[in-house]
């Protein structure tokens, strides 16, 4: 998969004035893009650190009635990790199918649940080594990478959850965290997985 174009990342911090805002329309159905910001890293890995990398894709919901709704997305997941330890830079890149069940608490505020289908397409591994002189003098760096896709899952499951809020009218945002339920590498003794927080917009039509 060729990707031409990245998202900006989107920085905002999630308002929920609730008495602000009329209860949102009851029921129908709605669509739209949406993208927004991982914040993502790997667990069971001593020097890892959280890396800032973009989402963006499609959703498609219905809402039930004032309580209960359901939401599916099509979203592309730029994932991964730095080490504090080095300057190596991981990258996991996912198409991601998560299925949601919306329970709705005031007006346009709700609780999301459900379940994601993950695929990864591309996993990368990117450093750089100092490049020296015949008399041991640094002159520059040279850029390394490796192609992680051999040694890594191609499928992941994971469960996200979340608190989001609708408006009136075009616009929704929300924080998410993805509990994930299998390893990166395919190695047995190597039990790393992913950890995403994303907070993202929506526009719906």
């Amino acid at each position: 998969m060729q990707i031409t174009k990245r998202l900006r990342t989107i920085a905002g911090v999630l308002l929920l004035g609730i008495g602000a805002y009329p209860t949102a329309s009851a029921q129908g159905f709605y669509w739209g893009p949406r993208a927004g910001l991982n914040v993502s890293t790997v667990t069971k890995t001593t020097y890892a650190k959280a890396r800032a990398r973009a989402n963006f894709g499609l959703m498609a919901g219905y809402k039930l009635n004032d309580i209960v709704g359901l939401q599916a997305e099509a979203l592309y997941s730029l994932q991964g990790s730095k080490m504090t330890n080095s300057d190596h830079i991981y990258s996991y890149n996912y198409i991601k199918i998560p299925v949601l069940a919306k329970l709705y608490l005031i007006g346009g505020l709700n609780i999301e649940a459900g379940v994601s289908f993950n695929w990864l397409v591309r996993a990368q591994d990117k450093w750089s080594s100092t490049v020296y002189d015949i008399h041991g003098t640094p002159t520059g760096t040279v850029s390394h990478s490796q192609d992680l896709m051999g040694d890594s899952k191609t499928f992941d499951l994971t469960i996200p959850v979340g608190l989001n809020f609708q408006f009136p009218r075009l616009f929704d945002i929300g924080v998410r965290y993805d509990i994930s339920t299998v390893r990166i590498p395919d190695e047995r003794s190597n039990h790393a997985k992913s950890s995403n927080w994303s907070v993202s917009v929506g526009l719906r039509f």
